[in-house]
């Protein structure tokens, strides 16, 4: 049996660097890629605290990757040495989600690194190899002037970032307000809330807010064109046209529906991973005509179009805070619970 170093999920605040079966005999539709960068999502929080129930122990972490193509199983267009990044869940590329640019609803979507109890599932990314089912549909080949690193972030926070961004301006298209004149606001200043402040200039926003405890996180959002301050006077004091939640808290999306104006726009993509109910009531929002959009990103389908924001925008530099061995997980995974050290993004290196 072959091995290789990966992540693997203890039980909740435990996640150890170890060794464990590498894979390999590629079935057909699937591809063994050697990871050359992953990444430590704010998602992973969830079940290494607790909050989401269900992973099994000895589950190989993570959903952020990119790397090259090892092996390939029979129709797979892909070939060996090809340089790709992958989307955080697995897309067939075919089903009818999947051609109509919903990959996130694939009819065979599996989330990379979540095995259930029941042993359904498949393992992550934070390891120096990965099986990827569907390859074709779910590896996007990264162009020659997209680093390892920037295709982590395409395949996850980057493109959620600008799905939420894109879903604002989108929903706002019947105002007939130019985007230059339009406000948003983005709580939570994370790597996501940063992602999505990049694309919200990116799309034109004229004002772009910037909503976070951590001061640190507010700072960096105004280096990528954010205010830290003002929302509350937006509009002559109607409020912000948008708002772009990416925390997952009920008390930030409770905050998003205060300083919407009326006929404003709340885009959620927080995973909302607790049991506190929806903040606002349906005649509250039929009161404020707010039209609320939410949901998870469809990666694949918008990652070769968010590519061309990593070659417009300088959001890479701001947002990854820590380069570090894979050997060195369970300490970034302590840290990034902590928030500790001015932590942001953490890459990993599988090879280091």
């Amino acid at each position: 049996m072959s091995t290789m170093k990966a992540v693997v999920f203890k039980e909740p605040y435990k996640v150890r660097y170890e060794e464990v079966e590498r894979p390999s005999d590629p079935q057909a539709g699937e591809a063994i890629v050697r990871v050359k960068a992953c990444g430590l999502c704010g998602s992973d929080l969830h079940p290494y605290r607790g909050s989401e129930a269900g992973l099994r122990a000895g589950t190989v972490c993570g959903h952020e990757f990119a790397g090259t193509v090892e092996e390939v199983g029979a129709g797979v267009e892909l070939v060996p040495g090809e340089r790709v990044a992958a989307s955080f869940t697995t897309a067939c590329g075919t089903c009818w989600f999947c051609t109509h640019s919903l990959s996130s609803r694939c009819d065979n979507a599996q989330l990379f690194g979540w095995i259930d109890e029941a042993n359904e599932g498949i393992h992550g990314g934070q390891a120096q190899f990965v099986r990827v089912p569907h390859a074709d549909g779910t590896l996007m080949r990264l162009p020659k002037d997209v680093s390892f690193e920037e295709g982590v972030l395409l395949g996850d926070i980057l493109s959620t970032g600008y799905f939420c961004a894109k879903n604002a301006l989108t929903m706002l298209a019947d105002s007939n307000i130019p985007p230059a004149q339009l406000s948003v606001a983005v709580i939570g200043c994370g790597p996501v809330g940063l992602c999505a402040v990049a694309s919200a200039r990116m799309l034109g926003f004229g004002q772009i807010f910037a909503i976070d405890r951590v001061q640190s996180r507010v700072d960096t959002a105004v280096k990528l064109g954010a205010q830290s301050q003002g929302y509350e006077t937006a509009n002559d004091g109607r409020g912000v046209d948008a708002v772009l939640e990416v925390v997952g808290a009920y008390e930030a999306l409770k905050l998003s529906f205060e300083i919407v104006r009326m006929g404003g726009v709340v885009s959620s993509v927080g995973v909302h991973a607790h049991d506190k109910g929806f903040p606002v009531s349906p005649g509250q929002c039929y009161d404020k005509n707010v039209t609320f959009k939410s949901g998870r990103c469809p990666a694949r389908s918008l990652m070769s179009e968010v590519s061309q924001l990593v070659k417009t925008t300088d959001v890479v530099r701001h947002i990854i805070s820590h380069r570090v061995p894979l050997a060195a997980a369970a300490e970034m995974y302590e840290q990034f619970e902590a928030q500790k050290d001015g932590i942001l993004k953490v890459v990993f290196d599988p090879w280091a």
